[in-house]
């Protein structure tokens, strides 16, 4: 069948690597496993500056961004950077509502990562300290969780809430 199925998830058919390749003659050089952690990678970003021989990955299912990194050898390897809480809802097929991170963009300056989480419906801005990239701006654009959806997000205490339909220039 087609579409999303939480079963195939448990099957490991979406994926969780990175593979690096030699780009002059297109022989793999690296496979990187993100494991557990780095499910369905889809976006990888890299910095613009090419010396620093960094970038990132957005990992949809695990809702994490993954920073790779070239090492002194050579090699290529990873960690998690961000990792985005699911958020517990009501009137949804689970309890808890992943992020699944989509887009990702880094600017121009190498200074802020930005990102959708496409289910939750906000945008995200983080600064770029390569080990420690902290939020910095968050806009709510859309997603399952805003008014008029049955569906709703739930606080620590048990409230629930909603984000704001978004209006540009009254519509």
């Amino acid at each position: 069948t087609q579409g999303f199925h939480l079963q195939h998830v448990a099957e490991g058919l979406y994926g969780r690597y990175l593979h690096v390749y030699s780009w002059p003659d297109g022989e793999l050089k690296q496979t990187l496993d993100l494991g557990g952690t780095g499910l369905m990678p889809l976006e990888i970003r890299f910095l613009h500056d090419q010396s620093k021989g960094t970038g990132y990955v957005g990992c949809a299912l695990t809702n994490n961004i993954v920073r790779f990194f070239k090492t002194e050898d050579g090699s290529w390897s990873h960690q998690v950077a961000i990792s985005v809480k699911p958020l517990k809802v009501q009137n949804w097929i689970l309890t808890e509502l992943p992020g699944f991170i989509t887009d990702i963009l880094i600017s121009l300056d190498d200074r802020f990562l930005y990102f959708a989480n496409w289910l939750h419906g906000d945008i995200r801005q983080y600064n770029i300290d390569p080990r420690n990239l902290v939020l910095v701006s968050q806009v709510w654009v859309g997603g399952l969780i805003q008014k008029g959806s049955p569906l709703a997000a739930m606080t620590e205490d048990g409230k629930t809430w909603q984000s704001d339909v978004l209006e540009i220039q009254g519509h």
